[in-house]
Parts: structure tokens; sequence; C-alpha cells
């Protein structure tokens, strides 16, 4: 599965890398607040599930419903009685886009998401899951819009499948 995770990030990579200049490509960023739920780390539990995440994305719109985007989210530091335990890692989503009209639209996502989770006192551990999200975003113009969206990051690693829960706002500009 990882071999699999890891080709599939380079396959979408690549395929952003060679359409730079075609109609649809946009990039953007994101930063919000992130919560820790459920799944204990070697059996200690989180005492701060609280934190900052960060999102930086590259994505392409195949048509106005249908995209897709790929990136890199820190989702921050979380504290627990064994020491302190980050979270990161790589995406890639399927994005859908309903229109609702006057510069707004309905997003929806589902992807993979790769992640890695570092704890202070058990060491570090990479697991590949399910990533889903949704949100709103708007138009200011035709080249930029404004994102808040909410995401749910699905860890499988230090022998826990626990969630982490993204409230944030981005800005996204399109070529």
């Amino acid at each position: 599965m990882k071999k699999f995770t890891i080709g599939s990030l380079a396959a979408v990579a690549a395929l952003l890398a060679g359409t730079v200049h075609a109609e649809g490509l946009y990039i953007g960023a994101d930063v919000g607040s992130s919560h820790y739920k459920g799944g204990n780390v070697d059996g200690q539990g989180i005492t701060d599930p609280s934190s900052t995440a960060v999102k930086l994305y590259g994505g392409y719109s195949f048509n106005p419903y249908l995209g897709v985007e790929a990136g890199y989210v820190d989702l921050g530091r979380f504290r627990s009685s064994a020491g302190r335990l980050k979270g990161n890692g790589a995406f890639v989503d399927a994005v859908g886009t309903l229109p609702l009209g006057n510069d707004f639209s309905a997003l929806a996502r589902v992807g993979v998401f790769n992640g890695k989770l570092d704890s202070d006192g058990i060491g570090s551990d990479r697991g590949t899951n399910i990533k889903v999200g949704a949100g709103l975003q708007y138009d200011i113009s035709k080249a930029v819009g404004v994102r808040a969206q909410w995401e749910r990051y699905r860890f499988d690693a230090l022998d826990t499948k626990a969630n982490t829960d993204v409230y944030s706002l981005g800005v996204n500009y399109r070529f």
C-alpha cells in the first residue's frame, strides 16, 4: 500500500508539473485549527488535543465540477502524558465542486493521506489512510478564491487509528 500511495503521489505531481500553463491549474494555502481525536499513543492519553494546521497544495480542475489536489499538511503539535506528538503528511484528493451562484461554490473531497506521527517518547511511524472534507469557496475574481473548509485526516500509525479534524481558511490562485 505504501508503494502504491507514493507512486500515486509521484504520478499526480508529474501530471501537475506537466500542465503548468494549462487552464484549470491552481495553487493554494490554508491555515486553521486542528483537533486530534481518539487514539491513545502507547497507552498515553492526549492532554492538549488542539493545535494549528498549515496546508500547501496544487490542483487542476478538469471541468467546473471535478478536480484533483495534491499537497502537504502540517497538522501541528499535540501534548500527551508521554510527551509531544507531531502530525504531518502528503495527500491526494479528488475534489467535487458544486457552483451555488453569486461566485459561491460548495466543495467536497475524498482522498488518500500518507501521514506521519512523531512522538517524543516512542519515535515515529507512517501510515496511509483515507481523508475526507467539505467546504465553501467564494471567488473574489477569476483568478483568486477564498475557502472555508473542514477536513478529517485519519492516522494509521504508532498503533493508533486516530482522526485529526482541521477547520481552516485559505486562499487559492488560478493560472
